[in-house]
C-alpha cells in the first residue's frame, strides 16, 4: 500500500465516521437506536457494492481499501450496536433488544446483498 492510498483510506474513514455522527444527531432523543441501524445498513450496502466491484468485477483493490475499509468502516459501527444492546438489556427492554438485533442483522445482510447486485451492475 502506498502512503497516498493509506492517507486517502484514512480520510475515507473520517468521512464515514462524520456521516455516522450526523445520522446519530437526527434522533437525539429517541428511545430506540434507529441511527445505528441506519448507519450499519448504509455501511453494509456500500461494502457489498465495492466488494462485488472488486472481487467479481475486476475493479482495483484500492477501491476496497478506500471505500470499503475507509468510508464503510467509519460509517458502520459494531461497538455502538453492542453498547446499545447492553443498554436495552439493562433497561429490561428485552423485546426492543430482540427487535434491534434482528433488524440490524436483517437490514445489514439485505443491504450487503443489494449492494453486491448494484456493484456488479456498475462494472
Amino acid at each position: 500500500m502506498t502512503p497516498a492510498l493509506f492517507l486517502i483510506a484514512a480520510l475515507g474513514c473520517g468521512t464515514g465516521a462524520t456521516l455516522r455522527y450526523a445520522i446519530s444527531r437526527l434522533d437525539r432523543h429517541g428511545r430506540f437506536p434507529w441511527p445505528t441501524i441506519v448507519s450499519n445498513t448504509a455501511g453494509s450496502a456500500l461494502l457489498g457494492c465495492v466488494a462485488a466491484a472488486v472481487i467479481d468485477g475486476g475493479a482495483g483493490v484500492g477501491w476496497l481499501l478506500v471505500l470499503g475499509g475507509g468510508v464503510a468502516g467509519g460509517l458502520s459501527t459494531f461497538s455502538t450496536l453492542a453498547v446499545d444492546a447492553v443498554i436495552l438489556w439493562r433497561e429490561g427492554r428485552r423485546r426492543a433488544l430482540l427487535t434491534y438485533v434482528t433488524a440490524t442483522l436483517a437490514t445489514g445482510l439485505g443491504a450487503a446483498a443489494l449492494g453486491w447486485a448494484v456493484g456488479l451492475a456498475l462494472v
